[in-house]
């Protein structure tokens, strides 16, 4: 490989860094007292540190109940593991010993520890890395990261094709419980009409995003829609640090890597073509 096409692949992979830095800056506000000034209702319970052993009730993992001290040193272990994984200081090891969750399901936390895993795996540690890993598969890495990304949507999508979702009962039930906390709720929830309008838009537009991402062709314009919903249900429902943390993944998904890769190999075999045809000889008319 040549010093430009090192350099070529390194300046691809940087969206994808830029996904693992913001994922781990997200992973400490959600799980320690950073935010707390702000009185988030979803960051209740992180101070000290997420999962902290105190007098609340905490559910055992099956049978295993560990000691508060452990308890609490896991919560210690996480966090460090999650500043070495935004910083990029061993982000293979630290990001997956960061993806520890509390025993229950918080939609938010659990897709944000699956981030730090997805991410772990990939060479998203070959830049802006403290200590940088040599990338060993950056197009595998940006496809890993599209399918992850293509599955969350397609999974939303097929979860919303039931009748007390696409007739806006569902929306109905989180407004009337305060869950569209968001500053334009009323406007876009205010009748049943407009509640089945956004409901069945929501399920279109996720089931839609999977083959529009997975395509190169509409990649770019597929990203820029999913911002735009992000953006909409962030001011409608206000949504934990969900709209925050799909923002850093479509970042990542942003690489050109696979398209420069795609042209590079598509001029190579233009060459090797150009060099193995015949030359015509003196005589050949």
């Amino acid at each position: 490989m040549t010093d430009a096409s090192h350099d070529s692949s390194e300046g691809d992979l940087l969206p994808l860094a830029l996904a693992r830095v913001a994922v781990g800056v997200l992973l400490l506000l959600r799980t320690t007292p950073l935010l707390a000034p702000l009185h988030l209702p979803y960051l209740a319970g992180t101070a000290p540190l997420l999962g902290w052993p105190d007098a609340h009730f905490h559910a055992p993992l099956g049978p295993l109940a560990l000691p508060p001290v452990v308890v609490a040193g896991l919560c210690v272990l996480r966090t460090g593991s999650a500043i070495a994984f935004a910083l990029g200081a061993w982000t293979r090891a630290a990001g997956l010993v960061a993806a520890q969750d509390v025993v229950g399901y918080v939609p938010t936390l659990h897709l944000l520890y699956l981030a730090t895993m997805v991410l772990a795996l990939t060479d998203a540690g070959s830049r802006l890395a403290l200590r940088p890993r040599e990338a060993v598969a950056p197009a595998s890495s940006v496809r890993l990261l599209l399918v992850f990304v293509a599955s969350i949507y397609l999974w939303a999508g097929l979860a919303k094709l039931r009748g007390d979702w696409l007739d806006g009962r569902t929306l109905a039930l989180y407004r009337a419980s305060g869950g569209l906390a968001g500053s334009l709720a009323p406007p876009f929830l205010a009748t049943a009409a407009l509640r089945a309008a956004v409901a069945w838009t929501v399920a279109g537009v996720e089931l839609a995003l999977p083959g529009l991402i997975a395509w190169r062709r509409t990649r770019r314009a597929a990203l820029l829609a999913a911002l735009g919903l992000h953006a909409t249900l962030e001011v409608v429902a206000a949504p934990d640090l969900f709209g925050w943390l799909m923002a850093a993944l479509l970042l990542g998904c942003s690489s050109r890597y696979g398209r420069q890769r795609a042209a590079a190999a598509g001029q190579a075999t233009s060459a090797k073509l150009h060099i193995s045809s015949p030359t015509p000889g003196p005589g050949s008319t």
